[in-house]
């Protein structure tokens, strides 16, 4: 009979293990723990695989390396939370399905500056609505610099979160995803794409999405009703 054990790849095993050492106290904050050199001779594993192990790590906020120091533990900053930003998560349903209104290009003063575009640069405008169990639960614009020979394919934006239309629209790489939440009502045609009445309170979600150089590459506003959604958060990324 096979050991479920060997199944779970080795450098998940060796993360599992210095995980609980750290939520059981045995590694406390600060401590530094041994060298991928001794992880590696401790659990029988390359350093290939010790590197992978302590990525999952340093990803779940539990560890932290200093150049020419060592790599130290990080307890978890329970009052820094990590948010899923992809829309399935944010209203807690697994499935959700959307309906894309359109897409049409604009020229509008305030996202040109805020894109950082030439002033007669142009805008892509992507509008759509999210749905959970066939009631809206947000309506969505998305904002993207016009690119020439760059076009955008309705068919896929109308799945595509956007974080991957951002991706999809162009060469840059997008490396940092900046997010302001406030408080609004709803305007009139929120209120009847939302089914709700006008000036209901609705949480407005804005996105900002950057290059490595802090070019912005997409900025996404998003308007949700105030009794179907929910935005979930937790103070370290689990594995």
């Amino acid at each position: 009979m096979r050991n479920n054990k060997n199944l779970i790849p080795a450098y998940y095993r060796l993360a599992d293990d210095i995980k609980r050492q750290i939520e059981t106290g045995e590694l406390k904050d600060g401590d530094m723990i041994p060298t991928e050199g001794q992880l590696g001779e401790t659990y029988g594993i390359s350093r290939m695989t010790v590197r992978h192990g302590l990525a999952l790590l340093a990803e779940a906020g539990l560890i932290e390396t200093v150049k020419g120091k060592g790599t130290f533990v990080h307890r978890p900053r329970l009052n820094q939370l990590v948010i899923d930003l992809q829309e399935s998560a944010a209203i807690g349903a697994e499935k959700c399905r959307y309906k894309l209104l359109g897409v049409k290009l604009i020229r509008d003063e305030h996202y040109i500056k805020e894109l950082k575009l030439a002033p007669d640069g142009k805008v892509f405008l992507l509008k759509r609505v999210l749905y959970k169990e066939n009631k809206p639960v947000g309506v969505e614009e998305k904002y993207l610099p016009y690119l020439r020979a760059t076009p955008l394919l309705e068919t896929q934006l109308e799945y595509a979160n956007f974080s991957e239309v951002v991706a999809k629209h162009q060469e840059t790489v997008p490396v940092r995803n900046d997010m302001v939440i406030s408080v609004d009502v709803l305007n009139a045609e929120q209120a009847r794409l939302l089914e709700a009445e006008v000036n209901t309170p609705a949480l407005v979600i804005k996105q900002v999405i950057y290059s490595k150089d802090d070019t912005p590459l997409g900025i996404s506003h998003m308007v949700c009703h105030k009794d179907r959604f929910q935005l979930k958060a937790t103070s370290y990324t689990p594995f």
